[in-house]
C-alpha cells in the first residue's frame, strides 16, 4: 500500500529534518564537470575505492581513509552525461550512450599505477553504445541498451579473459534500460513498456521471456533483487514515482507487496535501488541518498535520508544520481549529478513496524480508506480494501495511534509503544455513525433478501407495540445522510427497496414512537 507523510510543521523545518536521518557525511570530493553512476573496489590489500563516472571519463577515487578521499586515476573517455560501471574481480567495465563500445581498466596494480586498458565493442552483436551494465556472479556481463537490435541484452562471458569479453546471445524481445541477474534469472527494466521481466538466461544463447510485471508508473527504470531471492524491487523514473517491491516467487502470479515515496507530493523522481542485507539503498535524486528497511517487504519504511542536493528540491533530474553501497566497511559512496563525490556513514536501524486490520464494528467488514496516523510523528497511512495497513517509523517511542474515517467516528489508541525491529500489531473496529442507537433490538425486527442485491432488496420488518403514526423504515448513506424513507403502517410487513440507489453500501433502519431499531446493512451490486 501507499506510504504517505503528513506534514506537521512548516515546509522548510521539514526538509531540514529530511536532509539527513541516519546518515552522515564523512567527505566530500568536489569535481569541475558533471557526475553520473558509482560502483566501487576493492584492491589485494583491502584498500577501498570509488569508481565514478563522470562526463569525460572514469575518476578513481581512494577512499580507504574515507575522511580523505584522494583521486588515483583519470580514464578520459567519449564526452557523454551517461556513463555506467561495473566491476567482476579486478577489471572495471565502463559503457555510455556517447559510443566508443565498453571500455575496460585492469585494476589489479593498485595501490599501484593503472597502465592496462582497451575497449570492446563486440563482433557477433557489434555495438557503439551502451546505457547500462551488470555482472552476474557466473562472471556473465549483461549488456542493456545498446544500439544493436532492440537495445534488449547482449550476454558475454568474462571468465575466459576478462579483457576481452565472449559473446555467447542477446535477448532481444524489447528494449531493456537497466537489469540484474541472479541464478538463471535475468530480471530487467522495459521501461518503454512499463514492465518488470523476469528472463531465463539459463542457455545464454537463447534466453526466453517467462513473466512480465507492470511496474505502478509504467517507466520502469531499474530493479533488484533480494538477497534470499523472494522479492524484486523497481523504480519508475518519474515524477512522484515509487520504490515498488514484488513477490515473485510465482513467476505466474507475480504479486505487488507495497510502494513508497520518500517525498510524496513533492515531484521527486527515484533512480537507482540496491539491495544490502535486506536495506534498499536509492540513489533519489534531488532527495540524495535514501534507505528503506525491506526486512518485511509487504511494509518498506524509510530509515535513513541524507540530502547531496539542497539548492534543488522537487522535480527535475539533480543530485544523487547513483549509489554504491557494498564497500567492506560499510560506507556508501554517492555521486551527485552537480556537486560532486560524497563519502557517507550509514547508521542502518530496523524499522518500527505498525500494521493491522480496520473492521466495522457492526458488520465485521473490512473498512477501507481509514486513515491512521501515528501522532506526533507525522507519518500516516491508510487502510486498502481488505482493511490491513502497514506502516511504521524509524523512530522508536510511544505514540497515539489515530483512526479516522468519514463515515465513522475516530478512534484513538494511546500509549503505543513501537521499538526498532519490532512488530507492533493493532487490529481496530470502527463505530459507524449509529452506534449507540436502537438498543431496543428486542423491539424491532428487519431483515433484508436478497443481500447483495442487483436491483432491488425486500425488507421484512416486525414492530412490537403498536405502530404509531411516525412510523418509518429510512436508508442511509454510510456517512449518515438520509437517502430515502418510506411510511409503515402494520406491525408486520415487507417493502422493496433499491431500484433508484446507486451501487454501494447502505444502512436501514426502523423508526417507531421516537425509537429506532438496530440498523442492517445492505448492499447493491451491478
Amino acid at each position: 500500500m501507499k506510504k504517505t507523510l503528513l506534514l506537521v510543521s512548516l515546509f522548510s523545518l521539514f526538509l531540514i529534518t529530511k536532509a539527513q536521518q541516519n546518515i552522515d557525511s564523512l567527505s566530500f570530493l568536489s569535481y569541475s564537470q558533471e557526475l553520473n553512476d558509482i560502483w566501487g573496489y576493492v584492491d589485494s590489500e583491502g584498500n577501498e575505492y570509488a569508481l565514478v563516472g563522470t562526463a569525460t571519463g572514469l575518476s578513481i577515487v581512494d577512499v580507504t581513509t574515507p575522511t580523505a578521499p584522494v583521486e588515483v586515476f583519470f580514464g578520459s573517455g567519449i564526452n557523454s552525461i551517461w556513463r555506467d560501471i561495473k566491476t567482476w574481480g579486478d577489471y572495471a567495465y565502463v559503457c555510455t550512450e556517447g559510443g566508443g563500445g565498453i571500455y575496460i581498466v585492469d585494476l589489479s596494480p593498485l595501490p599501484g599505477t593503472i597502465t592496462t586498458t582497451s575497449s570492446f565493442t563486440g563482433s557477433v552483436y557489434p555495438f557503439q553504445t551502451v546505457h547500462n551494465l551488470y555482472i552476474d556472479e557466473f562472471g556473465k556481463l549483461y549488456i542493456f541498451g545498446s544500439n544493436n537490435g532492440s537495445g534488449g541484452a547482449i550476454i558475454c562471458d568474462l571468465t575466459a579473459d576478462p579483457m576481452n569479453p565472449v559473446e555467447l546471445g542477446r535477448f532481444d524481445d524489447f528494449y531493456l534500460h537497466d537489469g540484474m541477474a541472479r541464478g538463471d534469472t535475468l530480471w530487467g527494466g522495459a521501461i518503454y513498456n512499463g514492465k518488470l521481466a523476469a528472463i531465463d538466461v539459463s542457455d545464454p544463447a537463447s534466453p526466453q521471456l517467462m513473466a512480465t510485471k507492470s511496474t505502478p508508473n509504467q517507466f520502469t527504470h531499474n530493479c533488484w533483487v533480494s538477497d534470499d531471492g523472494n522479492t524484486v524491487f523497481t523504480t519508475d523514473e518519474e515524477e512522484n514515482a515509487f520504490v515498488t517491491a514484488y513477490d515473485v516467487t510465482d513467476f505466474n502470479n507475480i504479486t505487488e507487496l507495497d510502494r513508497v515515496q520518500s517525498s510524496p507530493g513533492n515531484n521527486v523522481i527515484p533512480h537507482n535501488v540496491h539491495v544490502n542485507n535486506e536495506y534498499l539503498v536509492t540513489s533519489y535524486y534531488s532527495d540524495g541518498v535514501v534507505i528503506h528497511d525491506a526486512d518485511r517487504p509487504a511494509n518498506l519504511i524509510e530509515v535513513g535520508n541524507y540530502d547531496t542536493a539542497p539548492d534543488f528540491p522537487g522535480p527535475g533530474y539533480h543530485g544523487s544520481w547513483g549509489v554504491y553501497p557494498f564497500l567492506p566497511s560499510g560506507i556508501i559512496v554517492a555521486a551527485d549529478i552537480e556537486n560532486g563525490l560524497y563519502v557517507l556513514q550509514p547508521n542502518y536501524v530496523r524499522g518500527c513496524y505498525l500494521e493491522g486490520n480496520v473492521t466495522d464494528s457492526i458488520t465485521g467488514l473490512p473498512v477501507n480508506n481509514v486513515k491512521i496516523e501515528v501522532v506526533p510523528s507525522g507519518i500516516s497511512d491508510y487502510s486498502d480494501f481488505s482493511g490491513d495497513y502497514a506502516f511504521g517509523t524509524a523512530v522508536a517511542g510511544t505514540y497515539d495511534v489515530v483512526f479516522s474515517n468519514s463515515g465513522y467516528n475516530t478512534k484513538t489508541i494511546e500509549d503505543v509503544v513501537l521499538d526498532n525491529g519490532l512488530l507492533t500489531t493493532l487490529n481496530v473496529e470502527l463505530s459507524s455513525w449509529f452506534t449507540g442507537i436502537g438498543d431496543k433490538s428486542e423491539t424491532y425486527s428487519l431483515k433484508s433478501y436478497p443481500n447483495p442485491f442487483t436491483n432491488s432488496t425486500t425488507l421484512d420488518y416486525h414492530i412490537n407495540g403498536g405502530v404509531a403514526g411516525d412510523a418509518l423504515i429510512q436508508v442511509f448513506s454510510v456517512n449518515g445522510s438520509l437517502l430515502y424513507e418510506a411510511a409503515i403502517y402494520e406491525n408486520d410487513g415487507s417493502v422493496s427497496i433499491g431500484a433508484k440507489l446507486e451501487v454501494g453500501i447502505y444502512y436501514v433502519r426502523l423508526k417507531n414512537k421516537g425509537y429506532f431499531g438496530k440498523p442492517i446493512m445492505i448492499q447493491k451490486i451491478r
